[in-house]
């Protein structure tokens, strides 16, 4: 009778083993356990091609700054209280630092959790590496803000990629910069489909905010390539292409009220920003083409 039932006993937990055979499923391991928290269902995992199930209105947003997955947790306090944690995962550093930038708010009232991030009531959100992560709660009382912090230093620690911005912007200009304006725009930057992986920063001038840019291409010809597709849509809408030396200027049919568009080729580096004052365009294209 005793050996019958360690029979039994051994057929159910054999085939546990072959199944889980003592790891995690991917994604776990990215998740602390928290103190008074216990975690509450388990994790769920969206690809490209379900996100929509998870942020239907939000998902097209993601997926254009090259989504690869989402890890999803909730976790349940001994009282109540209740955290979703949720990690999405990029391609790469720039997507996931420019999924970041769209959320992020305007105000510099940023924190140092994962490379940056930033706390409001009931939500704390940061990136590190190709991650963007957003944390939410739901009924955490006076000490919410201590709870979430410590979760998202707990998930930036889990994150293998170090911190750290897209390395060209040590090559922008520091004076006048506005604080947290720093973007990466993946496709369509300015509506244009032809202006793509852009990484762009703000600067204060005389009261007027100026958006300076660079297109980061794999050669000479690409960066040709790209100018000469604007300057072709800005012909097509009858605009006048006027070139000083290196520097192309036009005034885009879209953004008349920015002024003129100027732009200047360094190699495989194509600077571009709007601004009606071409020896300070040139001056802040020369910081980034001696930097480079």
């Amino acid at each position: 009778m005793k050996i019958k039932s360690l029979v039994i006993i051994l057929f159910i937990i054999f085939p546990v083993i072959t199944l889980f055979p003592g790891t995690a499923p991917e994604g776990y391991s990215l998740f602390p356990e928290m103190e008074g928290f216990s975690f509450d269902g388990k994790m769920e995992t969206y690809t490209p091609d379900t996100l929509f199930e998870y942020i239907n209105g939000g998902a097209d947003l993601f997926l254009n700054f090259e989504f690869v997955k989402l890890h999803s947790l909730r976790y349940k306090s001994e009282d109540g209280g209740e955290i979703t944690a949720d990690i999405y995962i990029h391609s790469d550093l720039s997507n996931g630092f420019g999924i970041y930038t769209q959320e992020r708010p305007t105000e510099d009232v940023f924190i140092e959790i994962g490379t940056e991030g930033y706390y409001e009531e009931g939500l704390l959100n940061f990136f590190k590496g190709p991650a963007y992560v957003k944390i939410s709660s739901f009924d955490l009382g006076k000490n919410e803000e201590l709870i979430l912090k410590k979760l998202a230093e707990g998930i930036s620690g889990k994150i293998a990629q170090p911190k750290g911005y897209p390395a060209i912007f040590s090559k922008f200009p520091s004076e006048n910069r506005v604080s947290g304006s720093e973007k990466f725009i993946n496709i369509n930057f300015l509506g244009h489909s032809f202006l793509n992986r852009v990484y762009s920063r703000e600067y204060s001038n005389g009261g007027k905010i100026l958006r300076l840019f660079v297109i980061k291409n794999n050669s000479v010809s690409e960066s040709e390539k790209v100018l000469s597709k604007y300057t072709e849509f800005v012909k097509g809408k009858s605009g006048l292409i006027k070139k000083e030396g290196k520097i192309v200027t036009f005034t885009d049919p879209y953004y008349k009220n920015k002024g003129k568009m100027n732009f200047l080729i360094s190699g495989n580096i194509l600077i571009g920003m709007f601004c009606d004052d071409l020896e300070l365009f040139l001056k802040m294209a020369r910081h980034i083409i001696n930097k480079d």
